[in-house]
């Protein structure tokens, strides 16, 4: 029986920075649904600014974080490109610095559908109840019975259902690679298996 939530990662920004980059979607990203629908290159790439201009510096990094959903450079990019993962697409993206800039050749983890992973039932959940349409969880308890179908390669990155506050879980086999190209002191993993709600305040 595979453990998978020994295999599964979720990242979060370390808290308390004395710098950091939050990136706002431009009105036309958000009027075209990212994260939510596939996205069509002919429409052009997606447009992120920084929420703090004024407060906060621009400053660009391999990998970013707008929301759960990495934001991350070619280096990063091409690492995953090789790879057909169900309802995931990396999306070309545009981060526009404070100075009007175009910085180019990003991508966004456009994860537009999820998938039903979760064993509530043995998970442990703030106030649980069958009947909730969205569930806090607190300690992740994966369902093997779904994931064993589904190929590797297909599920390197999920974005699972009924969680409240969402989330994208990455396979350690794109964690391995990624990790070498993200500052450790802007962003940690977790694996799921020890992972428990609140530990990105940590």
């Amino acid at each position: 029986m595979n453990n998978y939530e020994e295999q599964y990662y979720k990242v979060f920004e370390v808290p308390f920075r004395e710098t950091y980059l939050h990136l706002k979607a431009s009105l036309d990203t958000g009027r075209r649904r990212y994260s939510f629908t596939k996205l069509d290159t002919i429409d052009g790439p997606i447009f992120f600014t920084n929420a703090d201009k004024g407060e906060m510096p621009f400053i660009v990094s391999d990998f970013l974080l707008h929301s759960f959903f990495p934001v991350v450079s070619k280096k990063i990019a091409d690492m995953i490109m090789p790879y057909s993962i169900n309802g995931f697409q990396l999306f070309p993206t545009v981060l526009i610095d404070d100075n009007e800039k175009w910085h180019e050749d990003f991508f966004f983890f456009n994860a537009y559908d999820k998938l039903d992973c979760i064993d509530f039932d043995n998970s442990d959940i703030h106030d649980y109840s069958s009947e909730d349409s969205m569930h806090e969880v607190i300690r992740y308890k994966l369902k093997n019975e779904v994931l064993d179908t589904i190929p590797l390669e297909n599920r390197l990155i999920i974005r699972p259902s009924k969680v409240a506050g969402g989330g994208l879980f990455i396979h350690e086999t794109l964690v391995t690679q990624i990790i070498k190209h993200v500052d450790p002191s802007a962003f940690k993993f977790f694996r799921l298996s020890e992972y428990t709600l609140g530990d990105k305040y940590v």
